[in-house]
């Protein structure tokens, strides 16, 4: 078991341990793929014993009938509950699989960024999850049957004739041989065709993205261009994975065929007393020939069903290497930071930074810098492009814990505070507002949960939104799209605020709200912001310089450090 455990390859491991978590249903496949072994066998001794008395004496056994009969009515109960049972368990594995992928993503938030773009990871948690399906549905109950049915038919036919006992001894090897060979190639085609597809995601959602710049300039033309050129390569890939599929499949049945066609030769040939070495005899008995003639098909049967499946094990291996590689994507272990004791928090300040800095990837992200916030504070975060505003954003969001110095949230270190309850208490507004396909309703209450009519409207009403959405034809069930076809990017933010005011956070964190805006409609955001965010602590970044008049605290932050200016406080660190 080790050795097995040490050969396997990591894609094989990974598939592995998630079959391991439907181990009682395989089993119970395993049982049934016994049985089934035993009723072939006894299906072949009732329809030779049938077609022997037929020939020989002209009679019709009843007995053998019953026994074939019965055996084909097992076999066919046997195969569909062994079909429902994987494909259950298949199911089951790839639901929570997917979920996994989808929470371990959402820990990661910006993170995920280092492992690949949004529409690339959308294809890993939908198309390659789909694509273990095959593996688990057919192929790995087959891998079973391939063993153990040969395995028996070659103990019911070696006491029978040794001559077919050897054919399907020497055939059976050069089939596998020819299964793998050409699965290698399939292995390599299917990673390719992953890849094409991961690129062909990208290139669409930055075209959606972008359209409208690219009208602008003009360039739509190269952009379709592009798009058709990834296309078509799509298109070439995935017609070579089907055409190695056909070609594996072909090759199977070619190698299948000629070695039937071998034990049917020698039984003929026997049953005519002509073979050169025992001429005028006949080596087995009629009931013998049609019964080693009807185990033949079936000794090969499961070999070539393996073959057709044996591309989903490699298809399946290409998507394990990619999954895998998104769950390996970790954050620093909290727990493997030193904890600091809460002290007492009714003395503290809603949030403190106390020497923090953060250095990545042999670049600092975030020079150190000490300042404080007061619950109910609202400060306006300035500085130069790659001086730490977002870095700062990733470190509060809870997306990142290699940081140096501490992070005290109400005197609580933030490694050791809940990140679940301090997110609850976290607004996230950023530049360009993230929306769902669907109603303006669903993206209201997206992670937030079902709200009262008199609810919304009042948080519309505030976020100065609900004229605009009440004009609309079927008010807040006017379904929108990811990129919010229909309304502005003012109309836009305005929902954003509303969507914090509905969330009931106490900490809104605003990533340039206004940087996509024009200058009237940056105003009125921020006038909103005055108006909704009173009594609310805040965090506004932004690339202009003079804050606004309402702002309690203005921090320039720089490539150098962090400048504080509050009303009645300058710190320089």
């Amino acid at each position: 078991m080790d050795m097995k455990k040490r050969i396997k390859s990591p894609e094989q491991a990974f598939l592995s341990g998630l079959q391991s978590q439907e181990g009682n249903g395989y089993r119970m496949v395993k049982w049934l793929g016994v049985l089934m072994a035993f009723a072939i066998i006894a299906q072949a001794i009732g329809l030779a014993k049938i077609c022997s008395d037929l020939a020989l004496h002209n009679s019709f056994s009843l007995d053998a009938a019953a026994l074939a009969a019965s055996a084909f009515f097992i076999k066919v109960i046997i195969q569909y509950a062994r079909e429902q049972i994987s494909a259950a368990s298949s199911r089951s594995i790839r639901f929570n699989l997917r979920q996994r992928l989808i929470d371990h993503l959402t820990r990661l938030g910006p993170n995920r960024l280092h492992i690949d773009e949004d529409a690339a990871l959308s294809t890993r948690v939908y198309e390659q999850v789909d694509a273990l399906d095959d593996y688990y549905t057919r192929y790995v109950p087959q891998v079973f049957l391939v063993t153990f049915v040969p395995l028996t038919i070659l103990i019911a036919v070696a006491p029978v004739s040794w001559v077919a006992f050897g054919i399907f001894v020497v055939t059976a090897p050069l089939v596998i041989f020819f299964m793998i060979l050409v699965g290698h190639k399939a292995a390599q085609a299917n990673r390719k065709q992953f890849s094409v597809l991961s690129l062909l995601s990208n290139q669409f959602l930055d075209l959606n993205q972008g359209l409208a710049e690219l009208k602008r300039l003009g360039q739509t033309n190269a952009a379709r261009e592009r798009l058709s050129l990834t296309a078509h390569e799509y298109q070439k890939t995935t017609m070579g994975v089907l055409r190695l599929a056909f070609l594996s499949t072909g090759t199977l049945e070619l190698f299948s065929s000629v070695a039937i066609a071998m034990v049917a030769l020698y039984l003929g040939l026997g049953l005519l007393e002509q073979l050169p070495w025992q001429v005028g005899v006949a080596p087995v008995s009629l009931f013998a020939a049609f019964y080693l003639l009807l185990l033949a098909p079936e000794f090969y049967l499961p070999l070539r069903q393996l073959g057709n499946d044996y591309h989903a094990k490699q298809k399946a291996e290409a998507a394990a290497t990619d999954i895998a590689e998104v769950l390996g994507h970790t954050q620093t272990d909290r727990t493997s930071q030193t904890t600091i004791a809460c002290a007492d928090t009714t003395k503290q300040c809603l949030i403190k930074f106390d020497s923090l800095s953060w250095r990545q990837g042999g670049r600092d992200r975030l020079k150190p810098m000490t300042a404080t916030i007061q619950s109910g504070e609202r400060v306006w975060l300035s500085g130069q492009s790659g001086s730490g505003k977002s870095s700062l954003m990733t470190v509060l969001l809870g997306f990142e814990h290699d940081y140096v110095g501490s992070v005290l949230i109400s005197g609580c270190e933030l490694r050791s505070t809940n990140i679940e309850q301090w997110r609850k208490r976290l607004a996230w507004l950023p530049q360009k507002p993230e929306w769902v396909q669907g109603t303006i309703r669903q993206n209201l209450e997206l992670g937030i949960g079902r709200r009262s009519e008199n609810d919304l409207r009042f948080a519309l009403e505030r976020a100065q939104c609900w004229a605009v959405v009440n004009k609309l034809p079927l008010g807040l069930d006017t379904p929108i799209s990811e990129a919010g076809t229909g309304l502005s990017g003012g109309q836009m933010q305005r929902l954003s605020i509303a969507r914090a005011l509905l969330s009931e956070a106490d900490i809104w964190l605003l990533d340039e709200p206004c940087s996509s805006l024009d200058n009237e409609t940056a105003d009125q955001i921020l006038d909103i912001l005055d108006q909704v965010s009173v009594g609310k602590t805040l965090i506004i970044v932004s690339h202009d310089t003079h804050p606004v008049r309402w702002a309690d605290q203005h921090w320039f932050m720089s490539k150098e450090g962090l400048h504080v200016e509050a009303q009645t406080v300058t710190t320089d660190v």
